[in-house]
C-alpha cells in the first residue's frame, strides 16, 4: 500500500501544470491599455489613411486591411497555447526604431513614413508583451497591416506607367484576334469608330494592390507549403494584368458595337466591379491546377519498420 501511494504521489508530481491562460483580466486590461496608448499616439497618422482610403479609390480597400489582420489573429490563437509567454527586451530597439521613423517623418515632412512606422511599433510592443510565442502568433497579422498603407507618388508612377503600356498593347492585340481593327498609338487604342484612352486609372495599380492583398491573404490561410504560398501571393500581378486586359478588349468590342455611350457610361464602370470576382475566379482556378499538379505524398511506415512489426 505504502508503494502504491508513493507511486501516485510521483505521478501527480510528475504531471505537467497547465499553461496558464494569456487571457486572465489583468492581461486584458494591459493589453487593451497598450491599444489605446498606440492609437491615440497615431491618431493623426490613421486619421491621415482614413482620408485617403475615401478620397483615392485605388486605396479603397484598406477599410478592410485592418478587419482581415484582426481575422488572422483570431484564426491563429492556438499557436499560443501551451507555450511559456514572457516579454523579451529586443522590442525596445525596436521601438526606438519606430520612433525614430515617426521623427524623420516630422523632420522631413512626410507622412506617409509616420504611417509605416506603426508595423515597427507594433512588433516592438508583442516583443515587449509576450516575447518570440507572441510575436510568431501575430506577425501575419502585423504584416498585412502593410496593405492599407498607400504607395508614395514615385513608385506607384514607376509601377503605373508600365501597365499602362502592357494592357495597352496586349488588349490592341486581343481585340484584334477577336476580329476588330486596333491599333496601338502611345496608350490609346484607336478603333473603326473612335479611340480609347487607357488612362492612368486603367492601368491596373488599383487591382495591382487589392489583388496582392487579397492573394497575400489567401496565402496566409491556406494550408500549402511555404513556397506554394509564395507562388500565390506573387501571381497578384499576372491576375491584375490579365483582369485588367479582359476589361479594356470588353470595353473596347462595346465600343466598337454597342457605341460610344454604353461603352462609357454602363460597361466601362460596371467592368471595374466584375473584375473583383473575374480575380477570384482566377485565383481559385490556380490554386485548383496546383492541388492537380502537387500531390503530397502519403505518410507511409518504413519497409524495415513494417517488416520488424511483423
Amino acid at each position: 500500500m505504502a508503494t502504491s501511494r508513493n507511486a501516485a504521489q510521483v505521478i501527480e508530481t510528475a504531471a505537467p501544470t497547465p499553461a496558464r491562460s494569456v487571457l486572465r483580466p489583468s492581461v486584458l486590461c494591459a493589453v487593451l491599455a497598450v491599444i489605446g496608448a498606440v492609437g491615440w499616439s497615431y491618431s493623426g497618422a490613421l486619421g491621415a489613411l482614413v482620408s485617403r482610403w475615401t478620397n483615392e479609390a485605388d486605396y479603397s480597400h484598406g477599410f478592410f486591411v485592418p478587419v482581415f489582420s484582426a481575422y488572422l489573429l483570431w484564426s491563429r490563437r492556438k499557436t499560443m497555447e501551451g507555450f511559456p509567454v514572457t516579454g523579451s527586451w529586443w522590442g525596445f530597439p525596436i521601438l526606438f526604431f519606430a520612433a525614430a521613423m515617426r521623427w524623420y517623418s516630422a523632420y522631413a515632412f512626410y507622412p506617409l513614413l509616420d504611417a509605416a512606422s506603426l508595423l515597427p511599433c507594433l512588433v516592438g510592443v508583442v516583443l515587449i508583451a509576450g516575447g518570440w510565442t507572441a510575436l510568431n502568433w501575430a506577425w501575419p497579422g502585423i504584416f498585412f497591416l502593410a496593405f492599407m498603407i498607400p504607395l508614395p507618388g514615385g513608385v506607384a508612377g514607376l509601377l503605373s506607367n508600365p501597365l499602362q503600356r502592357v494592357a495597352t498593347i496586349l488588349s490592341t492585340w486581343l481585340v484584334q484576334m477577336l476580329g476588330v481593327p486596333a491599333i496601338a498609338r502611345g496608350n490609346v487604342i484607336w478603333l473603326t469608330t473612335g479611340k480609347i484612352g487607357v488612362v492612368e486609372a486603367c492601368s491596373g495599380l488599383r487591382m495591382l494592390m487589392l489583388f496582392l492583398a487579397i492573394t497575400v491573404g489567401a496565402s496566409f490561410l491556406i494550408k500549402r507549403p511555404l513556397w506554394e504560398k509564395a507562388f500565390v501571393a506573387l501571381s497578384a500581378l499576372l491576375i491584375a494584368v490579365v483582369t485588367n486586359i479582359l476589361r479594356i478588349t470588353a470595353t473596347a468590342l462595346l465600343y466598337e458595337y454597342a457605341g460610344k455611350e454604353w461603352a462609357e457610361k454602363v460597361f466601362h464602370d460596371l467592368a471595374g466591379w466584375l473584375m473583383m470576382p473575374a480575380a477570384a475566379l482566377l485565383l481559385y482556378f490556380e490554386l485548383f491546377i496546383l492541388s492537380k499538379l502537387l500531390v503530397a505524398p502519403a505518410h507511409s511506415s518504413p519497409v524495415l519498420a513494417a517488416r520488424a512489426r511483423r
